[in-house]
């Protein structure tokens, strides 16, 4: 019982040497996986396209591991904090989720994948408000970017009439609204 005692402080003082970005190591994990990371048995960057291809294909507690240890080994970069955010709030973690994302658009606020995993983390946490400016945040950035679109369309989020005193069926509204979407203005 001793022994155990004395390598699991050994390991709590390797794995102390990195910012613990979500309070706790994560228990449902196997420790051996943790133990691997923190020798840097593994290349960061082939655990962040693992994690990638099986976020893909919805394998979300896989997904969620890769990214993980990813971040364990180098723990600032913005794009492992930005997926691993979306993973944890595919498996149900999103305040965590909501925190890690936000650190890596403060790191990086001009990429637009960012935005729209921080806007599917929102959605998933059930904030339409602040998923939505996220994604108009997005489009800000690249107005033809085609996922974070996708992902407004599928709120059914409409912008505001041109000019808002009058009906947004009124005619005035429907040829300036047109209008301005043909110049690329709105």
């Amino acid at each position: 019982m001793h022994k155990e005692h004395e390598k699991k402080h050994e390991s709590d003082e390797r794995r102390g040497e990195h910012e613990d970005l979500w309070g706790e190591r994560d228990r449902t994990l196997p420790r051996e996986e943790w133990d691997c990371a923190s020798e840097g048995a593994e290349d960061p960057e082939e655990l962040f396209k693992a994690g990638l291809y099986l976020l893909k294909r919805d394998r979300l507690q896989e997904a969620l591991a890769a990214f993980k240890k990813a971040l364990y080994i180098r723990d600032r970069e913005p794009r492992y904090m930005s997926y691993a955010g979306l993973a944890l709030a595919l498996n149900g973690k999103t305040k965590e989720a909501v925190l890690l994302c936000e650190k890596a658009l403060q790191k990086e606020s001009f990429r637009q994948e960012f935005f729209l995993n921080m806007g599917r983390v929102y959605l998933i946490s059930g904030n339409r408000r602040k998923a939505l400016m996220t994604f108009r945040k997005g489009m800000a950035l690249d107005r033809e970017n085609r996922q974070i679109r996708g992902e407004l369309e599928r709120m059914g989020i409409r912008k505001p009439p041109v000019f808002r005193f009058l009906d947004r069926n009124h005619p005035v509204n429907k040829w300036s609204g047109k209008m301005l979407h043909r110049l690329r203005l709105r």
